[in-house]
C-alpha cells in the first residue's frame, strides 16, 4: 500500500499539484490527505480505493491528452508539408 502513496506522490509533484487540489478530488480533507502520506495514520481500505480510482482517472485523461497532442502535431506537420509542397520555387531559392 505504501507504493499506492508514493505513486500518488510522484503524479501530483509531476502534475504541480497541492495536496488540497488531490484530496478535494478525492473527497477528503486536505489534512487527512497529509497525514496518509506522512504514515501518522494507515492506509484504510476505503482511503485506498479513493487513491486508485484517483490514479485510475488521471491515467485516462493524461492517455486523452496525450493522444489529442500526438493528433494535432500530425495533422500540424501534414499541413506544413503541403504548404512546403506547394509553394512556388522562387521562394526556395535564397534571392
Amino acid at each position: 500500500m505504501t507504493d499506492l502513496i508514493a505513486t500518488t506522490e510522484n503524479l501530483r509533484r509531476s502534475e504541480r499539484m497541492s495536496q488540497a487540489e488531490v484530496a478535494r478530488e478525492m473527497g477528503i480533507s486536505q489534512g487527512h490527505y497529509s497525514k496518509v502520506v506522512a504514515k501518522r495514520v494507515p492506509l484504510a481500505p476505503k482511503m485506498a480505493t479513493r487513491v486508485t480510482v484517483w490514479l485510475q482517472q488521471r491515467e485516462t485523461t493524461s492517455a486523452g491528452v496525450d493522444h489529442e497532442i500526438i493528433t494535432k502535431c500530425m495533422e500540424l506537420m501534414h499541413l506544413l508539408q503541403e504548404r512546403v509542397r506547394s509553394a512556388p520555387e522562387s521562394e526556395d531559392k535564397p534571392g
